[in-house]
Formats: structure tokens, sequence, C-alpha cells
């Protein structure tokens, strides 16, 4: 027996098998809507509320589930947090109106505009000194330069707010964020859609024609009808009244009360529908529009639309 053989350890280490993880979709998957990701992103989470966000999803939607049974045990195992800090992200979710919990049942809320975000602050306080935030014998392990109040205004003059590491500047980030206008009564959770106090009370008049000649329809997107009120006077420079007029002669009219049932539709058609109003044959009210009280008739305009 070699005794100094045996106490010789090989060069070459030994080698061993490593599995190698691949996501595929034959595993399964999880189908969300784009514009629930988007209202993720802007809804300002905290780390736990978003881990908590994603494994409520993973256990609803990656079973084609609405709403499930999602222990704070669950949770955990999904998130590696411990359980009683998923219960408190979980409920800090359920007071923004971002979860829905009913007993033991929990989902995602899919009406957007009922969330209560938290943007991003537009403005960061920074501390005086860059110095205060720096242990004493950490200097070698930070760069020369320090950002600090003294050298941040010389940089502002010498270069424009970038990030190199990222396809986004600061700026497009903040634009990306919800504009507030002080003038609009109702908005989309993006704020591109809007509308004044004026605008959401006439697209609810409109609504409640609608609702006479088709008695089963859901309630609209108030965001974009309002919108598309708005757009109409501003494009086509009219007014509330003249806007509830047209309607309501299309909504009497016995081709165009069926096609006719939003103001989109009615923003779409405006040219056409003003021309045939002035026609005195196309005029003729049909059986519905008698029914209907007429939109210029004193109390039918205050008490619906003034």
């Amino acid at each position: 027996m070699n005794l100094a053989y045996d106490n010789v350890s090989p060069i070459r280490p030994e080698l061993r098998a490593v599995e190698r993880r691949v996501a595929d979709l034959e595993d399964g998957y999880t189908r969300i809507a784009n514009e629930l990701l988007e209202a993720v992103m802007l809804a300002g989470m905290t780390q736990h509320q978003l881990l908590v966000f994603m494994a409520v999803m993973r256990k609803t939607y990656g079973f084609n589930k609405k709403v499930d049974w999602v222990s704070n045990e669950q949770l955990s195992q999904l998130t590696g947090m411990l359980p009683h800090k998923c219960s408190a992200a979980k409920s800090a979710l359920v007071k923004r109106n971002i979860l829905t919990q009913e007993g033991r049942l929990t989902g995602i809320n899919k009406e957007l505009n009922e969330w209560e975000n938290e943007p991003y602050p537009k403005k960061v306080n920074l501390p005086e000194s860059g110095k205060k935030c720096l242990p004493e014998s950490g200097n070698r392990s930070y760069p020369n330069r320090v950002t600090t109040k003294d050298n941040i205004t010389k940089d502002k003059k010498d270069i424009k707010h970038t990030s190199e590491n990222s396809g986004e500047s600061s700026d497009e980030r903040l634009k990306s964020l919800p504009v507030v206008r002080p003038e609009a009564a109702v908005h989309s959770q993006k704020g591109d859609k809007w509308g004044t106090a004026d605008d959401l009370l006439a697209a609810q008049w409109i609504f409640s024609r609608v609702q006479v000649i088709t008695p089963t329809a859901q309630q609209p997107n108030w965001p974009a009808w309002a919108n598309d009120i708005r757009l109409m006077r501003d494009s086509l420079k009219t007014s509330h009244r003249e806007i509830c007029e047209v309607f309501t002669w299309a909504n009497g009219n016995q081709f165009w009360q069926t096609n006719i049932l939003s103001p989109s539709k009615l923003r779409k058609q405006w040219a056409t529908l003003k021309a045939q109003m002035s026609q005195p044959v196309r005029n003729a009210p049909s059986s519905s529009q008698q029914q209907v009280p007429h939109w210029n008739d004193r109390r039918e305009w205050e008490e619906n639309f003034i």
C-alpha cells in the first residue's frame, strides 16, 4: 500500500451533473392584461406589497381563477417572507383597493380606477453634505468624488439628467405619471382621458337616453365618455346643449337610435347627423322619440342636465 499516493488530492475537481432550469410555457403560464401590469407599475407598491401581489396573482390567475383562499403560509412559501409580514402587506393592499377580500377569498381588483395609488415623489430631499452618509474609515471604498450639495449645482450646468444604465430618462419617468388637472371631475387611471363636471353630466344624460333604447346597457366607462364630450366641444366648437340636441335627434331616429349609443359614435357621425337633421323628411320623430321628453323641455333640462 502506497500511503503517499493515497494522501494526494487530484488536481482536476470531481465533475458533477448540474440540472439546468429553463422557463417553458409548456410547464404552465399566467395570463394577465397589459393594462393591469401597467397599473401595477404606477401603483407605488412597496417591495413586500409587490411580492404579495405577485403571489396572489400566481395563486388566482395562474389557475384561471378570479379569487381563491390564499393563506399567509402559502404567501410565505412563494415570497420567502415571514407569514406576519405577508399578512401586513396583504392588509395594506386590501385597504388600498388593489386586492379584494371576502371572507377567506382573496383576488385582484380589476376596477383600476378604484386603486389608491401612491405615486413616486417628484422631489427628493438630500442631506446638506454627503459626508454624513459615509463611514469615517470607508473613504477607500468610494470614488474620489462624492456627490454633495456643493457640486450638484455644477453638474447640472455641465450635463443633462440622463440614465446611462437604462433606456429611460428620469424626465420620461415623470411624464409617465398621471397628469393632475384641477378642472377634471373624472379621469382615467393614466390621466389621458378626462372631462369636466359638465362633460360628465352630459355623458350621464346621454346614458339615461341609451337606457330607453337598450334597458340592459351596462354602466359605461365614465372617463372615456366624458373625454369624448370634451373632445367634441373642443374640436367641433360646440356646446353641451347642442351635443345633447343632436343625440336626442339620433336617439329618436329609427336608423340611428341603435347605432349611436355612445359619445364616441356620436362624435364619429357628427357631420352626417347634422346634415340629416336639416332635412325636413328625416326630422319626423319615431314612436320611441315621442315617448321620450324633448331635450329642450324646461323641466327635463333643469332636472337632468343643468
